[in-house]
């Protein structure tokens, strides 16, 4: 177990639980864990396709505040897809191989590492990528928007 709650994950999730809405969302998504309980809300300015300012607010577990942070500290001033690619490589990697596998040295790699004790605790993936699911649908939220103004 204490492999699961190593320096980094804390490190991560301290990010999210210091994180403070001081800006004015222009989109807000909460998705919640029905198996454990966990809430992240995620709030998101934007900015020509870029995430201008982001929040997380969770009430969860060290792993779901671990995996907002991880969100926090990539999102700002990111392209919408980069961070949509994170999220999808970050639930690719939970969900596959075995523990020591080790994966490209690339920046996204590195970064989802540290999820690495998580992945054979398949109950505990949702805990990991809960704020992904809600910047995901900000992110609908978002495109919803922006094709009603496309919309003859």
């Amino acid at each position: 177990m204490d492999a699961l709650y190593q320096k980094q994950i804390l490190s991560l999730a301290h990010s999210a639980r210091a994180s403070t809405l001081d800006f004015t969302p222009a989109y807000t998504a909460s998705c919640n864990n029905p198996v454990c309980g966990d809430r992240v809300t995620v709030s998101i300015a934007i900015k020509a396709e870029h995430i201008s300012d982001i929040n997380v607010a969770v009430k969860g577990c060290a792993l779901c505040e671990a995996g907002a942070g991880l969100l926090l500290e990539s999102a700002r001033h990111e392209h919408l897809d980069r961070i949509n690619a994170l999220g999808t490589s970050l639930r690719a990697f939970l969900d596959t191989g075995n523990e020591d596998e080790k994966q490209p040295g690339d920046e996204t790699s590195t970064q989802i590492q540290v999820f690495a004790p998580v992945k054979p605790i398949s109950n505990r993936h949702k805990c990991v990528t809960l704020a992904f699911d809600a910047f995901d649908e900000a992110i609908g939220l978002f495109r919803a928007d922006r094709d009603l103004v496309k919309s003859p």
